[in-house]
């Protein structure tokens, strides 16, 4: 999913008490909802209540004000009508083109913050420098080439991430020789499992585009990796390690030294990754009888013992 980071500026500009704009993913495009459009197919923008100019404002005051002309603006935003005197008193001391560089920056700032957290990438036409808002989301690297990015996963942004997972859920099948057609309504179903659970699920984003994801599952304090998932082309560049060094964060705040995870055996990527950062102690066995019409080809041994897989 992309979208210019302009377009998403000018909604939120445009956006009051009355109007709502929405996401709408099939066609990777900002619309006015009419009711025809499924809600499934539809990510909301910044609402009016999330854009606080008056928030803005007084951060502008702050930081770009002094001597007199701060004094003034202070005093003009108490009260009712505080937008109109603001105003006023910005042409008074000529400052308004700073004020409105300012806001500007401040709402591509709410659009990029809501562009990261539904995982759609964002397309730059000019660089812009951060500042606070007082719309909360995660605090972001500087804008650069990767901007990685932790995001956390929750009931409103799973179906971002639901084509990363049905994408992860193929690439474990064709581990075992099984061509399976995993669908974006069936990652979701999985994904909204883990939230129901309390399972923490966490990505990384680059420019608002998700390029890995991990899932801690947590029984009785001990917490699994249920997931850990980096798009192949964005792999061997540190994404795989942030997601990891989070997963045993996760482990450490549940008093654990150390993560537990079920791994293909014939995941050789997975494994030299996970010996790699010290995990090469070998704790369960998980067996089973084969399945109707199933003639495992590889067989590995433990010790004594042989099994096919």
């Amino acid at each position: 999913m992309q979208i210019k980071l302009e377009e998403v500026v000018e909604a939120i500009d445009s956006t009051d008490v009355n109007t709502q704009y929405y996401y709408y993913i099939p066609e990777e495009r900002i619309i006015l909802n009419d009711g025809t459009v499924k809600d499934k197919y539809l990510i909301p923008l910044p609402s009016h209540k999330q854009i606080d100019d008056y928030g803005t404002m007084k951060a502008f005051i702050e930081e770009k004000t002094d001597g007199e002309a701060k004094e003034w603006l202070e005093e003009c935003i108490k009260g009712a009508g505080a937008f109109r005197r603001f105003r006023n008193t910005l042409e008074r001391f000529a400052l308004s083109d700073r004020w409105y560089d300012y806001l500007q920056d401040a709402h591509e700032q709410i659009a990029v913050d809501w562009c990261e957290y539904y995982g759609i990438e964002y397309l730059e036409d000019r660089p812009f420098q951060k500042i606070e808002t007082s719309v909360s989301a995660p605090e972001p690297k500087t804008l650069s080439k990767h901007n990685y990015r932790f995001i956390t996963i929750d009931k409103d942004n799973i179906y971002s991430l639901a084509y990363l997972t049905a994408d992860f859920r193929k690439a474990l099948s064709a581990l075992k020789g099984i061509r399976e057609d995993v669908d974006v309504d069936d990652a979701l179903e999985e994904l909204r499992y883990y939230v129901n659970k309390g399972y923490p699920i966490f990505a990384v984003s680059d420019n608002g585009r998700y390029v890995g994801y991990g899932v801690c599952r947590i029984e009785d304090d001990t917490v699994w990796l249920e997931s850990l998932y980096v798009r192949p082309e964005c792999r061997r560049k540190g994404i795989g390690r942030m997601l990891f060094e989070k997963a045993e964060g996760i482990a450490k705040e549940h008093g654990n030294s150390t993560l537990y995870q079920y791994v293909h055996p014939n995941n050789d990527t997975m494994i030299r990754f996970l010996k790699h950062c010290g995990y090469d102690v070998l704790n369960l066995i998980e067996i089973r009888k084969a399945y109707e019409n199933e003639e495992p080809e590889d067989s590995y041994t433990i010790g004594e013992n042989s099994f096919r897989y």
